[in-house]
């Protein structure tokens, strides 16, 4: 297993409870760190992670949407929607976990890894020094430009946007709200974010696609809204690579690729930790009947990617064709489709349906309410240019 991130670790804890001998390789000194993730997740992956300790340090009932034209939308606001966690002690515990039922954790990096005997070598470095491992398979849990998926001939997600975050202290205006900023002026293929993590703590964000540098992004966003962002104190800054839709393939002959190596990420948020969650469940149990079956070809292990497709496949499909009908809008088309979803038949629903795992079935059910969006439900039926025509034509001002 290359990687102890939540993908990495919950496959190699999953596999060595059901008897194998699993090594668990992690380039960094310290298990998740650096961390690039914003760190907000639903109920729902908390209980998929099987991670009981309390590492949960704000909770977010709703959401205040701004655009670059200046609308400013507030969603939610009864409940609890998401939750922000010390995502550093996330990673740590699934680790310890993995370690518990079997693992064997190397504080390594796998440079390459190749087919040999049936079988795969690993070739590592620690401390300037390489060593190999041998292996029956290897699942490649290495994020978004993963060394195992490029040294096994498995092709890359295609489309990614490149993001800089940041933590910090920022007063906002309520600690149980997020703020998203959405716009092709303000971040071109993507969008930006203020989440507080509680006690005046917060993480801020934007991406963009490869059209723009994600710090050009950050500026102009603090420049455009200065009455939130005029007080950040920053305290430690990084940048990341998501990637937006499936890998061609996330199996091979000897190989599984896992969360970001393999696309599994909501193209919606570029939020990954439920999917690589989902997914390691399954690449374990796949792991497992293929090699005591000694059938670790492409073949025995094909079932994977059906398993997990069955799974969350469909939402991630459906969320990447609606973020692509995003990006044909203009930043007027993102003005009135925002103003739209103010609408009081809507509001009720918003709160009642939201859900960030699974925000396609919201969209869907919001556009059999609301005429002026079906245009969205006909994403389903792969029509977006006609989608689009329709929106502008129903939107006010369209």
């Amino acid at each position: 297993m290359v990687g102890a991130g939540p993908a990495g670790s919950r496959s190699a804890r999953d596999l060595a409870a059901a008897g194998f001998r699993v090594a668990l390789l992690e380039e960094h000194r310290r298990i998740g760190v650096p961390s690039h993730c914003s760190g907000l997740i639903s109920q729902r992956t908390l209980e998929e992670s099987g991670v009981h300790e309390p590492i949960v340090s704000n909770r977010v009932s709703g959401a205040f949407v701004h655009t670059a034209g200046g609308v400013t939308l507030a969603l939610g606001g009864d409940g609890t929607r998401a939750l922000t966690i010390d995502r550093v002690r996330l990673d740590e515990i699934l680790c310890e976990q993995a370690q518990t039922a079997g693992a064997e954790l190397l504080r390594a990096r796998a440079v390459a890894v190749e087919r040999r005997n049936g079988g795969v070598a690993l070739r590592c470095q620690r401390d300037g020094r390489e060593f190999q491992l041998s292996a029956r398979m290897v699942l490649g849990a290495d994020g978004a430009h993963s060394r195992v998926a490029r040294s096994m001939g498995l092709p890359p997600p295609r489309e990614r946007v490149y993001c800089l975050g940041i933590e910090g202290r920022l007063p906002v205006p309520r600690e149980d709200f997020v703020h998203v900023f959405v716009g092709s002026r303000l971040s071109p293929g993507w969008f930006g974010w203020i989440i507080p993590t509680g006690g005046g703590g917060v993480r801020v964000g934007i991406g963009c696609d490869g059209s723009d540098k994600p710090v050009h992004c950050y500026r102009r966003l603090a420049a455009e809204f200065p009455h939130l962002f005029g007080e950040m104190e920053v305290c430690r800054m990084y940048g990341g690579t998501i990637p937006l839709d499936f890998a061609p393939r996330s199996y091979g002959d000897n190989v599984l690729l896992v969360g970001d190596a393999a696309g599994q990420v909501k193209p919606f948020s570029g939020g990954g930790i439920y999917t690589a969650l989902v997914a390691a469940r399954h690449a374990a149990a796949t792991a497992a009947a293929a090699l005591a079956a000694g059938e670790v070809s492409a073949a025995g292990l094909r079932g994977y990617e059906r398993a997990w497709k069955a799974e969350i496949g469909r939402e991630l499909t459906r969320s990447l064709r609606i973020r692509r009908f995003g990006l044909s809008l203009s930043d007027g088309d993102v003005d009135r489709l925002v103003s739209s979803l103010g609408h009081e038949a809507l509001q009720p629903l918003i709160t009642r349906l939201g859900d960030i795992d699974y925000p396609s079935r919201v969209i869907l059910r919001l556009a059999r309410t609301l005429p002026a969006l079906w245009p969205l439900a006909q994403l389903s039926l792969r029509r977006p240019l006609a989608s689009l025509q329709l929106l502008r034509a129903f939107l006010p001002g369209g």
